[in-house]
């Protein structure tokens, strides 16, 4: 049996361990911190962040690009601290690189040039551009040749004329430029050194097909013109030869393809699926007043 004063000392032991064990200090970590975004490398696709199918890692991959502000508002001290009224020129049609991207519930730059390293915060007020979009889209598109899809169509021009495109000529495209246009800021692109209309930037608005784009008129329609580069509209023709004058007319016939339907006629309305025994039916117009093209594995066989 355990003698009495051994057994108060094996208390006083116990409560000393119980002791420190309720005031000695705990580790916390810190795993608030949100992990670094990873940069898909730039690639000159995208003019600025307007784009609303960008990725956060889309964004990032703008560190060490140039970027150009024109009419900004979104720009602060590297402190955080507003600017001076009198800074302005400082920001004015002004080139940075860009040295640092964050988002913090909104996208945030960290630019520098010989004035200084600055935040800026773009926004839809601000009117800014990366260098290399404009580079980019110069090399996809000056002084090369491009064939018109349609064999007629009108534009209007920024000069304000209404041009005649004719389907069966070669269109040169003579200068690509950086330029304030009606809607904005934005590319514009010199035809065969006579007359200029813009090239829209949005993703919406081009083609994802290699040497094919849209061109688009300044006016309130801002209808919009196909042209295929010169090789690639050669390989189109061979490779569409049964259909190419219907597509060029814009016509769709009986046996084309559910792609070349949409060539001919653009962007349906709407499409249904598995309808009457049809794989997939395209709606064109609005109700009571549409056209439908029904397929069946990938060919038009109903015009309703």
């Amino acid at each position: 049996m355990m003698k009495k004063h051994n057994f108060k000392k094996f208390i006083s032991i116990i409560l000393i361990f119980t002791s420190i064990s309720i005031f000695a200090q705990i580790e916390i970590s810190d795993k608030s911190e949100k992990p670094k975004t990873k940069a898909n490398p730039y690639d000159g696709s995208f003019m600025d962040f307007s784009d609303m199918m960008l990725e956060k890692e889309d964004k990032a991959g703008v560190v060490g690009q140039n970027i150009t502000l024109i009419d900004v508002y979104s720009v602060k001290n590297k402190d955080g601290s507003r600017l001076n009224s009198t800074e302005d020129d400082k920001f004015k049609n002004k080139t940075f690189v860009v040295i640092g991207y964050t988002y913090d519930y909104k996208d945030i730059l960290e630019i520098e040039n010989e004035s200084g390293v600055y935040i800026f915060e773009p926004s839809i007020t601000d009117s800014y551009v990366f260098n290399g979009y404009i580079q980019t889209i110069k090399e996809k598109l000056e002084n090369k040749f491009f064939i018109p899809l349609k064999l007629e169509t009108k534009i209007k021009s920024l000069e304000g004329d209404e041009i005649s495109i004719d389907g069966t000529k070669e269109y040169k495209i003579s200068k690509v430029s950086f330029s304030k246009i009606p809607s904005g800021y934005g590319i514009v692109v010199q035809l065969n050194k006579e007359f200029e209309v813009i090239y829209p930037n949005s993703t919406f608005s081009q083609l994802k097909e290699k040497g094919w784009i849209n061109l688009e008129s300044a006016n309130l329609l801002k209808n919009k013109i196909t042209f295929i580069e010169k090789n690639v509209f050669l390989e189109f023709s061979i490779s569409n030869k049964l259909y190419l004058d219907n597509i060029r007319i814009g016509e769709v016939k009986i046996g084309m393809t559910e792609t070349q339907c949409r060539i001919s006629w653009g962007v349906p309305n709407s499409s249904m699926s598995n309808i009457a025994g049809y794989d997939i039916v395209l709606v064109y117009g609005t109700t009571g007043n549409s056209n439908n093209l029904y397929f069946k594995n990938g060919i038009l066989k109903l015009i309703k």
